[in-house]
């Protein structure tokens, strides 16, 4: 399931801006695989993020800050795809909003900030975290005492 649509798209971009971008066969109509692909590519995207915090991937439930973080990735895509339409329009050029889809996931990732907790759950959720073993007899400073090349 994509994380965001082409109504999202069509509200950010205009719907004959969409039209324009994704319609090959110049029939006036959008054309399912290349939207396809464009909502694709936003959620994969996102999916990349969110595994390196451990989130099971795809999402069931997308919180609203993937989902415009994926529209973000879209919208780049589509201006990526015909930058004379988006340009004609005074729009942004691509780079700027993959950067800023980018620099969104990279705080959900590095929890600078956080996505609801009930849509996502945390790769530690439930482990059990225990010290290491030692014998009695041993110092508990011995445990730092061979820290490798990290001198």
């Amino acid at each position: 399931m994509p994380y965001f649509t082409q109504t999202d798209l069509e509200n950010a971009l205009s719907i004959p801006i969409v039209k324009a971008v994704y319609d090959d066969d110049r029939d006036g109509e959008v054309d399912a695989g290349p939207i396809a692909a464009c909502l694709a590519y936003g959620t994969a995207q996102c999916d990349s993020f969110l595994r390196k915090v451990g989130t099971p991937v795809p999402l069931t439930t997308v919180p609203d800050e993937v989902k415009f973080a994926a529209l973000d990735f879209g919208i780049a895509y589509t201006i990526r795809r015909r930058p004379d339409l988006v340009k004609a329009a005074n729009e942004q050029p691509w780079t700027t909003f993959l950067e800023q889809a980018i620099a969104q996931m990279q705080r959900y990732a590095s929890s600078q900030q956080m996505i609801s907790p009930t849509a996502m759950t945390s790769a530690t959720v439930g482990a059990q975290i225990f010290a290491r073993e030692h014998d009695d007899d041993e110092l508990p400073e011995s445990r730092w005492a061979d820290m490798g090349d990290f001198t």
